[in-house]
């Protein structure tokens, strides 16, 4: 059994304030597989919010009040007693498999004491790697990228956001990665077009928004970070700079020091981020319905034979416009 058993299409209204000084309105709220989505009367979805990070702010009171991080402006009320006590049963889930690390303890005991000096010296830190990576949760991985994101806004700024800039941003991941529980945003300055962290996170410079007039560029950029991550997932890439000793303080306690986060971070900005090779990403692109040829162009990469019947561009453009100016907020 997990916290989602039997509540995967919950759905009731709901009262939203996409930022701290902007009106309520009506919303649907509906329960996905790792996502809590904001609909609009008509159906239309407002926002998304990650499910791991979702927060109770006033516990014990209804009508139920939730924000999706503890930095977020935006707030959701909630009358229906069902729909708030399945949020809630998610939350107090995500902060049992955060209190319990005694799991993940005696399998690295157990590891550990099988083997002898020498041989730990030249097969641990790999075989903790791997151990690490299979067995950490959800929402171990989500609290991982989420300090990731928080170290780099320490030299971009908070993450960008509008209402009309943040519901196109949503609309270009339904476009991009529709069966992906990924959660996008957007940050002035960074100095990579895209970046995926762990807990599926994809972090957008604004530089292609502002540079290119052209949809399909981001869009590129979006589904190459995904894929990428998809080939080496971020959380292996931050295992594998850590050594033996912080692995086995990881494993045995669920803790990242802040140093390894601050460290990767730097290595991740000054290295160019994976990509895949283009006998993966032109069938991907595609696949997806996304136009090759603006993206290969901004990318320096082989444009290839155009189609006969171009695929649409990944944003109309009021939408494109939107997501363009999410950062003049």
């Amino acid at each position: 059994m997990t916290a989602l058993d039997g509540i995967e299409r919950l759905e009731a209204p709901g009262l939203w304030r996409p930022a701290a000084d902007a009106q309520r309105q009506d919303v649907y709220v509906a329960i996905g597989e790792a996502e809590l989505v904001l609909q609009d009367r008509a159906g239309a979805p407002l926002t998304h919010w990650s499910l791991p990070a979702l927060i109770r702010l006033n516990p014990g009171t209804m009508p139920a009040s939730y924000a999706p991080s503890t930095a977020s402006g935006e707030q959701l009320d909630i009358e229906e007693p069902e729909m708030s006590e399945a949020l809630d049963r998610v939350i107090d889930a995500v902060e049992k498999g955060r209190r319990k690390p005694g799991r993940i303890r005696r399998l690295t005991v157990g590891l550990v004491s099988g083997f002898a000096v020498g041989s730990l010296l030249m097969w641990l830190p790999g075989a903790l790697r791997d151990h690490a990576a299979n067995v950490m949760p959800g929402p171990a991985r989500v609290e991982i990228g989420e300090r990731m994101l928080a170290e780099i806004t320490l030299l971009t700024g908070p993450p960008c956001g509008t209402i009309l800039g943040s519901e196109a941003l949503a609309t270009l991941k339904d476009r991009v990665l529709p069966t992906t529980p990924a959660r996008l945003t957007v940050l002035r300055d960074l100095p990579v077009p895209a970046l995926a962290l762990p807990g599926g996170l994809i972090v957008l410079s604004d530089a292609p928004l502002v540079e290119r007039d052209d949809p399909d560029v981001t869009a590129g950029h979006v589904l190459t970070a995904a894929l990428g991550a998809r080939d080496r997932p971020p959380l292996d890439r931050f295992l594998g700079g850590l050594g033996a000793l912080e692995l086995g303080r990881l494993l045995a306690s669920g803790e990242v020091g802040d140093g390894a986060i601050t460290a990767h971070v730097e290595a991740l900005l000054l290295a160019d981020p994976p990509q895949p090779d283009e006998v993966i990403l032109r069938p991907a692109f595609a696949a997806t319905g996304l136009a090759w040829a603006p993206y290969a162009e901004a990318a320096s990469l082989e444009l290839g034979t155009p189609p006969t019947s171009p695929p649409l561009p990944a944003l109309d453009d009021l939408a494109w416009q939107s997501l363009r100016g999410i950062c003049d907020g």
